[in-house]
């Protein structure tokens, strides 16, 4: 029998002696109860503090609050592997319903002495954790790498869990319950690409189920963060329609959590108080932890508002939030102070009322200025909140909200094209969004515009850094592409800059083309991308194909089959490791398919038109929608399709190009083509056309610099500390 000296160690004790010091011990009130282990193999236990012989002898140690005072304060302690095997041994016992909690895989409480076997929990293993009931055993040496693979494949697009506190919590005590529903969630999204993990997916799913019944149970920074993990998954695997009640959810969670609101020290208080769910803390680490779970949040909401053509949920009357801050100052815990970003009210949205596109009205300097102060406790030595403290992360929200503002201010107001006051409101908002891109574009940070050694490669790019930059592109397609390719019962189009619109939209398409193969090429081999980046892709072949069609004279570029093959390259990434076999399409597999399926339609029917502004409707977000219900196409002979060319792309293998298709209904138009009623153009023939927006005409609207390219410096390099981002 061995027990642990006073320094923690292992030490021999005599077994005698040891009887001895039980038999002179003064008697207790009350009996000992019985450990866990004991009562579930319905062993006697020896009742010994703080393991029994039982538990000695097979080798579990369990953390007794209130054990034995001889027990020493390092036999509390358990390092992250004991506590990851412990709870992998513990799952499959839960199946016979002997555990209530299973919070007590992490920190077992015995309940006081008394008459009855009573067991007694502490609030904080009640709240965040998972029902353990049909789990599945779990191999210790699995949850780890699963851990780490989430840090190196996911974390990146969704970066709100500090990874170092994260392990120190997971290692000694501090709430390590309320981290089971993080540690299932990261299983679900990571396991893919852990090296024979082996998980069925009926597993995940059920894993899947757990973790958002349990986040769904209670409120808590740990619930939100599954929740997020558990929504970015199911849209990056093409099953957005189940992640959008959990969209919505969290979008209202957040606001009442007042996540979405910085505390702050002032007069500018609201006289009856909220309800506080949340602790205060003045710890900055977990101010900042805070608040990239929100901005995730509003991310997810922006994402679903522009994909879908839904209003969005968080407005400006909910925000009031500072940017998140340069991740490097983030992992490295060095408080900072960062801007506030202003959020546009919808309400100025309308048609007609203009809209500022540099700074907020609501916004001045003196707020954005001002230092955070979490509950009047922040450090003294932030300082100044200004951009150069933010990171990529920012500058990704930044342009995912200039793409949000594009789609509902412009894409989805509703104009009267009769009217001649709504036309030219309708345009003055386009130069408005227009100059907002623009500025946002020149008002870069100069290390990120300007690369004194330009033949210096870019050996690693920074993968928020390239969203952003693809999403800023992908934007000016949304804004331009119904001023390049206005319908043709448009009496007014010969009044637009098409010619601009058209260049715009072709520049932006080929340079995300580039960006996207760059990004694929230099990024770490196997590490997927972001469902965002998989949209702006597909906005950019979409585009392209517009382009090729839309006049007789234009050829189809090269760089559109390089970005069907980036979508493929995405969804090859996205599945992972995994070797189960599934007929289920990704989100980027989903969009490749349909670039294809676009394609195969124009060579097929020379009258067909792509609807320029439905691209809402083009993809089916269904669940388990596989590859053969995507409205397959009818038979197309060789030589009326235009041959693919073999393009290499750097890391991105060449998909085979599906010779055959059917079509079941080969009647049936696929879109709703640009060529509508032509006779609503004569009750336009009174209009005035002189009176539309001139500005739009001059040289200097004409000569903006609008796109983003690959070659404007270091842009898109990443910044590395400890080989993270």
């Amino acid at each position: 029998m061995s027990t642990r000296d006073s320094e923690g160690s292992p030490g021999a004790v005599d077994t005698n002696s040891y009887a001895e010091q039980k038999a002179s011990s003064p008697p207790k009130s009350a009996p000992d109860i019985a450990c866990n282990n004991c009562r579930k193999a319905k062993l006697r236990c020896s009742r010994d503090r703080p393991s029994c012989a039982h538990c000695r002898k097979t080798g579990t140690v369990l953390c007794m609050p209130g054990s034995h005072p001889s027990a020493s304060v390092d036999s509390q302690d358990m390092t992250a592997r004991e506590i990851l095997s412990l709870l992998a041994r513990e799952l499959p016992k839960l199946d016979d319903g002997t555990i209530e909690s299973q919070s007590r895989l992490w920190s077992p409480k015995e309940a006081m002495p008394g008459a009855k076997r009573k067991r007694v929990y502490d609030d904080e293993d009640e709240v965040c954790t998972v029902d353990g009931s049909n789990s599945l055993s779990l191999n210790p040496a699995l949850l780890e790498e699963a851990i780490a693979a989430y840090f190196f494949y996911v974390h990146p697009w969704i970066p709100m869990i500090h990874e170092g506190r994260f392990r120190r919590r997971l290692e000694h005590g501090g709430g390590r319950a309320r981290l089971i529903v993080v540690i299932e969630a990261m299983v679900v999204a990571a396991s893919r690409f852990v090296p024979n993990a082996s998980i069925s997916a009926g597993t995940i799913a059920q894993m899947r189920s757990r973790v958002i019944t349990a986040a769904m149970d209670s409120v808590c920074l740990e619930s939100l963060q599954a929740l997020i993990i558990v929504a970015y998954t199911d849209i990056g695997d093409g099953n957005a329609a189940k992640a959008w009640s959990l969209v919505g959810s969290l979008t209202r969670t957040v606001g009442y959590s007042q996540l979405a609101q910085e505390r702050e020290d002032n007069e500018h208080r609201s006289i009856c108080q909220p309800f506080e769910i949340l602790d205060h803390t003045a710890d900055w680490t977990e101010l900042e932890e805070r608040r990239r779970i929100f901005w995730n949040v509003f991310n997810l909401d922006r994402f679903c508002s522009v994909a879908m053509g839904w209003n969005t949920s968080l407005t400006s009357a909910d925000v009031y939030r500072r940017l998140p801050c340069d991740g490097h100052l983030w992992r490295k815990e060095e408080a900072a102070a960062t801007p506030y970003f202003g959020i546009w009210d919808k309400s100025a949205g309308r048609m007609g009322v203009p809209m500022g596109f540099l700074v907020e009205a609501d916004d001045p300097p003196e707020k954005a200025n001002k230092i955070s102060s979490a509950d009047g406790c922040a450090p003294q030595d932030l300082r100044a909140a200004d951009m150069s403290n933010v990171g990529a992360v920012a500058y990704q929200i930044e342009a995912t909200e200039s793409m949000s503002r594009v789609v509902i201010c412009f894409l989805q107001q509703k104009v009267n094209m009769r009217s001649q006051q709504e036309v030219s409101s309708w345009l003055t908002r386009f130069k408005e969004l227009d100059l907002r891109l623009v500025h946002w574009k020149m008002l870069l940070p100069q290390k990120w515009k300007s690369n004194p050694n330009m033949t210096r490669p870019v050996l690693l790019m920074d993968p928020n850094l390239t969203l952003a930059h693809v999403t800023h592109n992908a934007s000016m397609i949304l804004l331009h592409q119904l001023i390049a390719y206005p319908p043709f019962h448009w009496p007014f189009r010969s009044r637009l800059p098409s010619s601009c619109s058209v260049e715009a939209c072709y520049s932006a398409a080929m340079e995300i083309a580039t960006i996207s193969q760059r990004y694929l090429a230099n990024s770490p081999e196997g590490r997927p991308a972001a469902s965002q980046f998989a949209f702006c892709i597909f906005i950019a072949g979409r585009v392209l194909l517009i382009h090729w069609r839309f006049n007789p004279g234009n050829k189809l570029p090269n760089e559109f089959w390089g970005l069907v093959q980036c979508l493929e390259e995405m969804s090859s990434r996205s599945t992972g490791l995994s070797t189960i076999p599934t007929h289920d399409l990704n989100l980027a597999g989903r969009y490749a398919a349909r670039l294809k399926e676009l394609y195969l339609s124009s060579v097929r029917n020379e009258s067909f038109r792509i609807s320029v502004a439905d691209y809402t409707n083009e993809i089916t977000y269904r669940v388990n929608t596989s590859s053969d219900t995507i409205q397959p196409r009818r038979p197309i002979h060789a030589r009326e399709m235009h041959p693919r060319p073999n393009i290499p792309v750097p890391g991105v293998g060449i998909a085979e190009w599906p010779v055959e298709q059917t079509d079941p209904h080969p009647d049936v138009p696929l879109f709703k083509g640009t060529q509508t009623n032509i006779s609503d153009a004569g009750n336009l023939e009174g209009m005035d056309y002189d009176t539309l927006p001139q500005l739009m005409q001059d040289q200097h609207f004409t000569d903006m610099d609008r796109i983003i390219a690959f070659d404007d410096g270091s842009m898109f390099a990443a910044t590395i500390d400890g080989g993270m981002f």
